[in-house]
């Protein structure tokens, strides 16, 4: 059985991407909202599994080469709107930051090249559904379209996490698009602790070059609470690597990869 596994930097649209797809693509089944690459399916037949979980992008590394049925979607987005979204159950705090997105864009760029993983773009999903939904089409041929995109609305039925993480059931639109110039401080804050930001942000295409800084001309840099810590975990993530490898051994072997 073939899995396709949507995974990305925290914030990215994500949920909005896995609601679209099981919802206008037929499969044997898909998770309700989140679960781990290493969770194998609910369902004990069938064609296609479909699941998500964003963080597996840097968990794939043992997998992902050596199982066929393996593919992969890889949604990014713009690092400005990531590291000023906020958390929903605590909205004076950001959920990300730009060193857990780095983190996760790194993660991806391994995987470019290979045939089975696909990255697109929050953005494009947003702009132009329709045309996303027929660049995933082109890439996985195994895929059988039911719906629109467009008409998503009109069919989707997400279960209740998802319908949080999203903010309700409603219309695929660009207005968080831009959101971002509304948290300038913020912006200010992360670019000054990672230069980086600003390269990265012409790399990936969502500037042309560096004029957009003159919006930060007279902002005063702003440290806000975020759930994830600006300095790495290094001990926590060092234990995670060792239960990642334990578990990776464990999927290949029920994979029989």
């Amino acid at each position: 059985m073939k899995r396709l596994h949507i995974v990305g930097c925290p914030r990215s649209g994500t949920t909005l991407l896995m609601e679209l797809i099981s919802t206008c693509f037929d499969s044997s089944g898909f998770c309700d909202h989140e679960t781990s690459i290493f969770k194998p399916p609910d369902i004990s037949s069938g064609d296609l599994y479909i699941s998500k979980q964003p963080n597996d992008i840097k968990q794939i590394r043992h997998v992902f080469p050596r199982d066929q049925n393996l593919h992969i979607i890889y949604l990014g987005r713009d690092p400005r709107a990531v590291i000023t979204s906020k958390h929903r159950e605590n909205p004076e705090q950001y959920f990300c930051n730009y060193r857990v997105w780095s983190e996760c864009d790194r993660a991806a760029s391994r995987y470019d090249q290979e045939p089975r993983f696909l990255r697109l773009r929050y953005e494009d999903m947003v702009a132009n559904p329709d045309q996303l939904q027929s660049a995933i089409s082109s890439r996985f041929r195994f895929l059988n379209q039911k719906h629109r995109f467009s008409e998503y609305r009109q069919h989707a039925s997400p279960s209740e996490q998802a319908t949080r993480a999203m903010h309700g059931l409603r219309e695929v639109d660009q207005r968080s698009v831009d959101k971002w110039r509304e948290h300038l401080p913020r912006i200010a804050e992360q670019l000054a602790r990672h230069p980086a930001l600003s390269d990265d942000l012409i790399r990936l295409g969502y500037e042309d070059d560096q004029h957009w800084l003159s919006l930060l001309e007279g902002v005063e840099p702003q440290t806000y609470p975020c759930r994830y810590p600006e300095r790495r975990p290094v001990l926590k993530e060092w234990e995670r690597s060792l239960r990642v490898y334990y578990k990776s051994r464990r999927y290949l072997r029920l994979a029989g990869a």
